[in-house]
């Protein structure tokens, strides 16, 4: 009889601990109904988030709605979105695979922000036997 209860105790603690997904949408329905106030009181303590918020103020700007309010506090809250490895700090060695697209032959595709180099900027690049080397111009 103890045994049982015991397990009944269980299941009720395990229903009381299930968590709740929260979409897009539900931002997109807090963000009209409430601002701000009501995105972040949805979003209270959850982790994660940065990317369905940004998913979210796409699709309403795409409905033609204004989202000024929800773009600064992604841009406050959650910064700009990036993709892929974090840049490479001074002195860190990464391995690097290389690439080929169709009939051109092998590259490396490198990160140049450790350099200081922006999109339209220079690099010179010298190519030893057994090394590549780049430095900022």
């Amino acid at each position: 009889m103890n045994l049982e209860v015991n397990e009944m105790e269980k299941v009720t603690e395990k229903k009381l601990t299930k968590r709740t997904l929260v979409s897009f949408k539900d931002i997109q329905i807090a963000f009209l109904i409430e601002g701000i106030d009501g995105v972040e009181r949805l979003l209270e303590g959850r982790k994660n988030i940065a990317s369905l918020l940004r998913k979210a103020a796409k699709e309403l700007k795409t409905a033609g709605k204004k989202t000024d309010a929800l773009d600064k506090y992604i841009a406050e809250n959650h910064g700009p979105g990036v993709r892929g490895r974090a840049v490479p700090m001074s002195g860190q060695e990464r391995l690097y695979k290389a690439q080929k697209i169709h009939a051109g032959g092998p590259f490396l595709r490198l990160p140049l922000a450790p350099l200081g180099t922006n999109k339209g900027g220079y690099v010179r690049v010298r190519f030893d036997r057994d090394q590549i080397i780049v430095k900022n111009v």
